[in-house]
């Protein structure tokens, strides 16, 4: 059994320190836009730093598939849900990747690359934060209220915003036969993020018939965008939802009873997928921090550790069940440079925090605990225990303690 600093090899950005918060918070508006971190934006960095989970492939497959006609049979319309920080927009950024085609950096276990384009799709990405529907958001000299007014502008400019210019500006929901026209008929992937947030601040903005709010024509909107991906084989909807725990569950809570209704009057066809899974979560915090972890090693040390518990057990030491059993050695090499005990106090515990973000603050905070470890090498580290977070630095204490909520008074 060799320590960890013998058996792993940290990325070179952990180990130096440039830890900003911009290679832990990936903005969708922002790769759209050219102008995200290096890790989000650059293709080949991306995927490099990327883990396939399960969830991935499948949402790739259902989409590229549908688009590129090389699975007919794929979902039109697919569903992210999971918590807040649970890999939703990291997934849309990979399509987004995906659809802009002719990148030689797709892992071949995602997507095979005969599905890939060799030019780019249409994409649109209305992120519903990003939309002020009071004050709207300007693109040269057109003032953009709505998410039907963001989609046309950002599929075909002026000319498509032309085409719905009139329900923009009354805020009224267009109907299918519009956006067809919009769409065309090349591939087209259009992706909707943070809908329960807009859905939020657009419940206080009133229609200029005064007869609905603009919530409710976002819900039109979102079924008339159902109904098109569904009736076209060019177009692929993607939507996300967090979990209704989340801090805009009553919106997200009203978004997917809408939906549950639409599924029950119609035969539109819904994929639901979790894009990262509970035991996936020690493979992407271990791709994204670490360039190599020596198999062997993690196997060896699974076998001591299994062995040394069940050694304290024979001499009557008190320890939790799950120690002692044959498959607590698998989990252990499976977590691997981690004792599975801190990933799943972070992951199910201090991701419990509302700002925390789970799988990216896991992240973010285990990059600063393996840089503080490789920086002073303590003897004897086998495994990154719990108490090898160091509550004494400030950059770690304040990456916890920051994002508690300060109570009113």
């Amino acid at each position: 059994m060799r320590p960890i600093f013998e058996s792993c090899v940290p990325r070179d950005e952990v180990l130096s320190g440039e830890l900003r918060d911009e290679m832990f918070a990936a903005r969708l508006k922002d790769v759209v836009e050219g102008h995200a971190d290096t890790i989000y934006q650059d293709p080949l960095v991306f995927f490099d730093n990327t883990f396939v989970t399960a969830g991935l492939r499948t949402l790739a497959r259902e989409v590229v598939g549908r688009l590129s006609g090389k699975k007919p049979s794929a979902s039109p319309f697919v569903r992210l849900e999971t918590s807040f920080g649970g890999g939703k927009t990291h997934s849309l950024i990979a399509l987004h990747h995906l659809a802009r085609g002719g990148s030689p950096s797709v892992p071949e276990n995602l997507v095979p690359r005969s599905w890939i384009p060799s030019s780019p799709w249409k994409v649109a990405a209305l992120v519903g934060n990003d939309i002020d529907p009071a004050n709207g958001v300007q693109h040269g000299s057109i003032q953009v209220r709505t998410l039907w007014g963001e989609l046309a502008w950002q599929l075909a400019g002026e000319k498509g915003y032309a085409l719905i210019r009139e329900s923009d500006e009354k805020l009224v929901s267009p109907g299918v036969p519009v956006l067809e026209t919009l769409v065309g008929e090349a591939p087209t992937l259009i992706m909707m993020d943070e809908l329960a947030r807009h859905y939020r601040t657009a419940r206080a903005v009133a229609t200029r018939e005064g007869h609905s709010n603009l919530a409710e024509q976002a819900v039109a909107f979102l079924m008339s965008m159902i109904e098109l991906a569904s009736s076209r084989q060019n177009v692929s909807l993607v939507i996300t939802l967090a979990e209704s725990v989340d801090t805009f569950g009553s919106e997200t809570e009203e978004i997917r009873r809408e939906l549950d209704e639409a599924r029950k009057l119609s035969a539109r066809q819904e994929l639901i997928v979790t894009p990262t899974g509970e035991d996936e979560i020690s493979n992407v915090v271990n791709h994204r921090l670490f360039k190599s972890i020596k198999a062997d090693d993690a196997r060896a040390t699974s076998k001591k550790y299994g062995e040394a518990y069940a050694g304290f057990e024979s001499k009557g030491a008190e320890l939790p069940a799950k120690a002692l059993r044959a498959e607590y050695a698998s989990e252990i090499e499976k977590c691997y440079p981690f004792h599975p005990e801190l990933l799943s106090v972070l992951s199910r515990r201090v991701a419990t925090i509302p700002n925390f973000q789970r799988t990216r603050g896991v992240l973010r905070l285990l990059a600063r605990v393996v840089r503080n470890l490789w920086d002073t090498r303590p003897a004897d580290t086998w495994l990154i225990h719990p108490h090898h977070v160091d509550l004494l630095l400030h950059d770690i204490a304040n990456d916890l303690t920051s994002r508690l909520e300060k109570p009113t008074f």
